[in-house]
């Protein structure tokens, strides 16, 4: 007499389901680590090839091919920094942060184009939220850099605004246990929001994948957003990105406050 699956364990077709998509991320993780580092491997042979042939060296061929060289290993570190940054834990050090500073020192840390305009609607005395000061900070950064990217060449505003909220029932975000709110939870919430060209509906669904990304090659290694939803998951908040109404993209990051009732 066959035995019934504890509560504890999935049903066989459950767990084979599981293992394919577990062998399917695998194999996108993988050929997504070949193709960042084969294109710019591949520029890098070609500048090597241009070194050793037998035409006339003259200075600023030389550069051309120095710099060749310099943009592959530079497009190769950035994907193995950001890949190990992906895969390894993320230690944190949580201390009490008011959420407006941490805008105004991302903000401050970043070099804007002038065609860029930003608008700032921070609410004031807002709650503190439990957060590790450096990750946060750079996921903020990491944010609006892309907000701004979408916004080039042409400009656009930058919008920045936080807010309070208060639930009135218990969230989840999808199966993540540790991604949801409580009934009564109080938490800040930090919108970005820009006036760039938008996400395509068909790229909305993997924005947050590994080693997928919209920008141009060597702009970006993919890896930002899925960094992104690592920190904010790790602080037990939530990370939503859509497209607006009016054009653009809404990015809004929830995080408890510091103290709970």
């Amino acid at each position: 007499m066959n035995s019934a699956p504890t509560p504890d364990s999935a049903p066989p077709q459950e767990d084979t389901l599981k293992k394919l998509e577990e062998a399917g991320a695998l194999s996108h993780f993988a050929s997504s680590i070949a193709h960042e580092v084969c294109n710019p491997l591949s520029q890098i042979v070609l500048a090597t090839d241009l070194l050793a042939g037998p035409r006339p060296m003259t200075d600023d061929l030389r550069k051309k091919i120095v710099s060749f060289l310099r943009q592959g290993a530079d497009r190769i570190d950035k994907a193995m920094k950001s890949m190990l940054q992906t895969c390894s834990p993320i230690e944190t050090s949580m201390t009490a942060e008011d959420a407006n500073t941490l805008i105004e020192s991302a903000l401050a840390s970043m070099t804007l184009d002038p065609s860029v305009r930003v608008e700032k609607r921070l609410v004031p005395g807002l709650p503190t939220i439990l957060v590790d000061k450096k990750h946060i900070t750079e996921t903020i950064v990491g944010l609006c850099a892309n907000a701004v990217d979408a916004m080039l060449p042409g400009g656009g505003t930058l919008t920045i605004t936080t807010a309070l909220k208060t639930f009135n029932t218990s969230e989840r975000e999808g199966w993540q246990r540790q991604s949801w709110f409580r009934a009564g939870d109080h938490a800040v919430v930090i919108e970005i929001a820009d006036t760039g060209h938008g996400i395509h509906k068909s790229q909305m669904p993997l924005i947050f994948e590994a080693f997928y990304t919209t920008k141009a090659a060597g702009k970006g290694a993919g890896l930002g957003l899925t960094v992104a939803k690592k920190v904010v998951d790790l602080h037990h908040g939530r990370l939503e990105i859509s497209n607006q109404p009016a054009g653009g993209v809404l990015v809004v990051l929830t995080l408890k406050s510091a103290a709970q009732p």
